[in-house]
C-alpha cells in the first residue's frame, strides 16, 4: 500500500517491480506521496490495531457426492506435473483443444488421442476456433505476473503449420472477443490485457488490408473477461467487463459510436476479494440479466483461507442495480458457469476452485450446484481432488443433447501437501471430462 501511496523511493520499489518492468511500472507512480506521514501512520495504527489474529473459516463438509456425469481422463506423460492453460471444444471439428504452460497447443480427437501437438511462442491463454481451418489465440508472452508487452494475437491453421501475428505487443492478454463495434463491416478486437501493475481493456478496431488501431476503453490493469452484447439495444455492441487488480469492479462500457465508451460500475469489490471470473445468466427468469461471480485469487501476499471468498449471484433490480442473492464459501473459486446440466428447467451451476483447501478437502475443488427451487445444493466428486483446476469449459461434447464438462489442470506446487502432489506426479491428469449422463 506504501508502495502504490508514493511513500517508497524507488529503491524500495525494486523490492516490488522486476527489473524488465522498473521504467514501466514507475511511470504509473505518483511523483510525491498521496498521503503524508502523519496520515500514513494513523492508517498503519488502524489496521495493526483491527486487523484479526486469524479469519474464522466455514469447515463444513460437502456430504454429497455427484453422479449425474460419468468420468473420463486425459493423462499427459510428457511433463513432470499437468500444466494447462486453456481448454476449449472444437464443435467443427469434433476435437479438443488444450494448451499449456510449456507453450504447446494440443489437439485430442473424440478418443481423447492426440492428434496433433505444436510449440507456440508463448503460453496460450484463450482461443476460438473460428471455422475448420482457423483458429484464433491469445499467447500471454509471459504467463507470470509482469508488464512487458510480449503476448499477441495469432491465427493459426489446426496442424500449427500456417501462423499469423495479428495483434502484438500486449501486455499478458488472457482474453478476447470479436465484435464490429462501429458498423462498417469488419469485426474488431476487445482484448483484456491483463498485465500486472499496468495492463488495459483494449478495442483494436480493424482497418482491413491497414491493419488494426488501437482504442483503451479502461486504463485499469487485471482486465479478466468480457461479455460483448448489445445491453441497451441501440444497435451498437457494449462490452461487459471484469477488472481484478486493486480497483475489482464489473463494469459495463455502453457504445456510443465512434469507439468512445461510457462506463458505468455495476458492482465494485474490496481489493482483498481476488475477483476471478464472472458470468451473466437470468436465474429468476424476469427477463433481466443476473451475474455469477467467483472471487478466490490467493496467489498475491497472503495465501491463508479466507471465508468471503467463493460465489455469488447477484440479481439484478428494475433499476438496474444488483444485489446479493446468494453466495457459498469455495475457497480459492476461480470459475463458475451456469448451465441447465439436468434439463429440469433451471440452470445449475459447476465451478472450480484453483485455490482450494488442499490439505483437508481437496476433493473440493472443483463443485456442482443443483438448483432446487432457486436455491443450491452443493455436490462434490471424488475424482475432483485428482488436479488443480485452472479452466473449465461447458459443451455437448457427445453430441447427445446434453451439456459435459471439461477440466484442465495447473498443478502448481504453492500451498500443496507434498502427498497429493506426488499423487498428481505419478497419475498425470491434465484433463477430466465429466460426461452428462442426462441424455
Amino acid at each position: 500500500m506504501a508502495f502504490r501511496l508514493g511513500m517508497t523511493d524507488l529503491m524500495e520499489a525494486k523490492k516490488y517491480i522486476p527489473e524488465e518492468d522498473l521504467l514501466t511500472v514507475v511511470g504509473i507512480l505518483p511523483n510525491q506521496p498521496l498521503v503524508s506521514e502523519e496520515e500514513w501512520r494513523a492508517i498503519v495504527n488502524y489496521y495493526e490495531r483491527k486487523a484479526p489474529v486469524e479469519l474464522s473459516i466455514n469447515d463444513e463438509r460437502i456430504i454429497d457426492s455427484l453422479t449425474l456425469f460419468e468420468i473420463s481422463m486425459f493423462k499427459n506423460n510428457l511433463e513432470a506435473l499437468p500444466l494447462v492453460t486453456l481448454i476449449k471444444v472444437d464443435t467443427f471439428n469434433k476435437r479438443i483443444i488444450f494448451g499449456t504452460r510449456n507453450s504447446t497447443l494440443n489437439i485430442l480427437n473424440n478418443q481423447l488421442e492426440v492428434e496433433t501437438s505444436y510449440a507456440l511462442s508463448s503460453p496460450a491463454s484463450h482461443v476460438e476456433v473460428e471455422n475448420p481451418n482457423e483458429m484464433i489465440l491469445t499467447l500471454m508472452g509471459i504467463m507470470d505476473p509482469n508488464d512487458r508487452p510480449l503476448g499477441k494475437v495469432i491465427s493459426s491453421t489446426p496442424d500449427g503449420k500456417q501462423q499469423k501475428i495479428v495483434i502484438d505487443s500486449l501486455q499478458r492478454p488472457v482474453y478476447f472477443e470479436k465484435a464490429d463495434f462501429n458498423g462498417d463491416g469488419f469485426e474488431d478486437y476487445v482484448i483484456c490485457a491483463f498485465g500486472n501493475y499496468t495492463g488495459a481493456l483494449l478495442v483494436y478496431e480493424s482497418k482491413g488490408q491497414s491493419g488494426y488501431l488501437k482504442h483503451i476503453v479502461s486504463s485499469l490493469p487485471g482486465s479478466r473477461k468480457t461479455i460483448v452484447k448489445d445491453f441497451n439495444k441501440d444497435g451498437r455492441p457494449d462490452i461487459l467487463s471484469m477488472l481484478t487488480q486493486g480497483d475489482e469492479q464489473i463494469t459495463l462500457f455502453t457504445n456510443e459510436g465512434n469507439f468512445d465508451f461510457s462506463e458505468k460500475v455495476l458492482l465494485r469489490f474490496p481489493p482483498v476479494y481476488g475477483s476471478s471470473y464472472f458470468e451473466i445468466a437470468d436465474f429468476n427468469q424476469d427477463g433481466l440479466f443476473d451475474i455469477l461471480y467467483t472471487n478466490g485469487d490467493n496467489s498475491d501476499l497472503s495465501l491463508i483461507l479466507k471465508p468471503y471468498h467463493g460465489i455469488r449471484i447477484f440479481t439484478q433490480n428494475i433499476n438496474g442495480t444488483f444485489k446479493e442473492t446468494w453466495f457459498s464459501q469455495m475457497h480459492g473459486a476461480s470459475q463458475a458457469i451456469p448451465c441447465d446440466f439436468d434439463k429440469d428447467g433451471d440452470l445449475d451451476i459447476a465451478a472450480i476452485s484453483f485455490f482450494s483447501d488442499f490439505a483437508k478437502h481437496p476433493d473440493e475443488s472443483f463443485l456442482y450446484f443443483e438448483n432446487i427451487n432457486q436455491t443450491f445444493k452443493p455436490f462434490k466428486l471424488k475424482e475432483g481432488a485428482s488436479g488443480r483446476w485452472v479452466v473449465m469449459e461447458v459443451s455437448d461434447i457427445e453430441g447427445d443433447g446434453d451439456q459435459d464438462i471439461l477440466l484442465g489442470a495447473l498443478d502448481f506446487k504453492s500451498k500443496v501437501p507434498t502427498t497429493l502432489l506426488q499423487q498428481w506426479s505419478q497419475e498425470q491428469i491434465s484433463l477430466l471430462i465429466l460426461k452428462n449422463s442426462t441424455y
